[in-house]
């Protein structure tokens, strides 16, 4: 059993830019609303344009337009951010050409709906993450790791892991269900501001002392509101 609270929220709008920062978010079955609706592709494939081989990619942000009911809300199209401030429409014609050129992908890109964040939310415990840059001599912002929840609890580091899948974790007023640990692809190693650099060594500490994973997956079936702040228990 262990209890604690909801530290941060964030959402990606955008698969492989970085994400605004929330107060509260609606999560029901399909995932936390407006999480991961757009994606880059090659343009006329399948192929993905992502942070992994596209690390320049960080250097942008997206975020859904602020509504005056609800700044938090997921309604409309998500505005993009270049590093130096200027805003893109989604319907902006310039804007895959901009996307290609300031992340190096000679292609060009298709800025596509996606299938969302295939119903899960990724948390990440604040515990586990002092732990690593404990492990490592300096700081592993948990921004390397895209998580849409950070909480801190009165768990050990890293003992997510030894929870059972399926189990009950309650965020706020509501039940989730642990699905299973994150395995991490080399995403974490890049820098998350899109400064591209890579920290091999990190990547390496992930795979061989932490068997590929950091966070873990929870779904839910009904409508949930969480907010930074809300108790935790599990």
């Amino acid at each position: 059993m262990f209890a604690g609270e909801i530290r941060q929220l964030w959402r990606y709008p955008v698969k492989g830019l970085r994400g605004e920062s929330l107060r509260s978010a609606v999560v029901d079955s399909e995932g936390l609303a407006g999480d991961r609706l757009l994606g880059l592709y090659e343009p006329g494939t399948d192929k993905s344009v992502w942070g992994g081989s596209h690390p320049k990619m960080m250097a942008w942000e997206a975020a859904h337009p602020a509504q005056c009911s609800n700044a938090d809300s997921s309604a409309g199209d998500p505005v993009f951010y270049e590093s130096g401030g200027a805003a893109w429409g989604l319907d902006d014609p310039g804007l895959p050409a901009r996307l290609a050129e300031t992340i190096d992908a000679p292609k060009g890109v298709e800025i596509r709906r996606t299938r969302g964040s295939a119903g899960r939310m990724l948390v990440v415990f604040e515990a586990s993450l002092r732990k690593l840059s404990e492990q490592m001599g300096r700081e592993i912002e948990s921004a390397r790791f895209r998580p849409n929840v950070v909480v801190e609890a009165d768990l050990a580091p890293f003992a997510e892991y030894d929870l059972e899948p399926g189990m009950r974790i309650r965020l706020g007023d509501f039940d989730f269900t642990l699905q299973k640990p994150c395995e991490r692809c080399v995403l974490p190693s890049w820098t998350p501001d899109g400064s591209n650099e890579r920290d091999k060594e990190l990547h390496r500490h992930i795979i061989t002392e932490l068997d590929n994973h950091f966070g873990i997956y929870v779904t839910t079936a009904e409508r949930a509101v969480v907010r930074v702040g809300d108790p935790i228990a599990g």
